[in-house]
């Protein structure tokens, strides 16, 4: 057996591993688009195949096949944020992860999101955009704002996955809340990971700000503008507010599932 990385030219090797997985942030590796993959490889020549893989998408890791200490290990180079989210495919690779990152890992649930069956409520999602409190305006990610986002914590990750304003614009995008009495934005919502047919959403509202409306607001005009270029406006829950939020937007809960929150450092 040997390891390698998989360039995103190769990345159709790895479908058969990820077959039934859900998650969309996936599909942007497998498709070609954004994020980095290794596999454990059998045979040789043409007689290789993979048999485990994993796949990092943001602070995102997707193991899969055979569960692999090299891919566990590999997962140490994988956060340059400080930490990472593994989403294990089963109890072997849960185990496996866990006994990689002793004293570093926090067993955290999210919430697998879906669109009702009947579409959203643009009407609504309307009303929504529409409610801001006095003194605050929606603004969309420009140039300017998508290289002032970087600059903060509570923001980077609104645009951290891109290269440059160029393909953000081409294949993303966001809305801001901003205060106009002092030009700064304090709420957001924006594309986080994208893939070929829409858009993994990330929403944040900066401290002080929060439970006045904002992320709904700037979320409602992301989904409005998502339905209008036609694409998919994913939602995947990280915590319970996310997921009111979402529900309130038009998103069904599909299921929640477990990951693995990993530091650099013991906690």
């Amino acid at each position: 057996m040997k390891i390698a990385e998989v360039k995103r030219e190769g990345a159709q090797q790895l479908v058969p591993l990820y077959e039934g997985q859900g998650h969309r942030i996936v599909d942007s590796f497998l498709q070609g688009i954004m994020g980095r993959a290794w596999a454990v490889f059998e045979g040789d020549g043409q007689e290789s195949k993979a048999v485990s893989a994993l796949i990092l998408a943001g602070d995102f890791l997707f193991p899969a096949g055979r569960p692999q200490k090299e891919l566990a290990e590999r997962m140490e180079d994988c956060m340059g944020s400080g930490f990472a989210l593994a989403v294990p495919k089963g109890a072997g690779w849960r185990e496996l992860i866990e006994g990689q990152f002793p004293g570093r890992f926090r067993r955290q649930t999210r919430y697998a999101m879906q669109k009702n069956r009947d579409g959203f409520d643009t009407d609504r999602l309307k009303r929504f955009a529409g409610q801001l409190p006095a003194g605050f305006s929606l603004q969309p990610v420009d140039k300017n704002w998508f290289e002032r986002l970087k600059e903060e914590e509570w923001s980077k990750d609104f645009v951290s996955q891109f290269s440059d304003y160029e393909q953000y614009s081409r294949c993303g995008g966001g809305f801001l809340a901003v205060e106009e009495k002092t030009g700064e934005a304090v709420s957001g919502a924006s594309s986080y990971i994208v893939y070929r047919d829409g858009l993994e959403i990330e929403v944040d509202t900066k401290e002080g700000y929060r439970r006045l409306g904002l992320a709904r607001a700037c979320s409602a005009r992301l989904i409005l503008d998502c339905l209008k270029r036609g694409l998919d406006p994913s939602w995947d829950a990280a915590n319970t507010v996310s997921l009111h939020l979402a529900e309130t937007l038009g998103y069904r809960c599909f299921h929640p599932y477990p990951v693995l929150y990993l530091t650099k450092e013991e906690r």
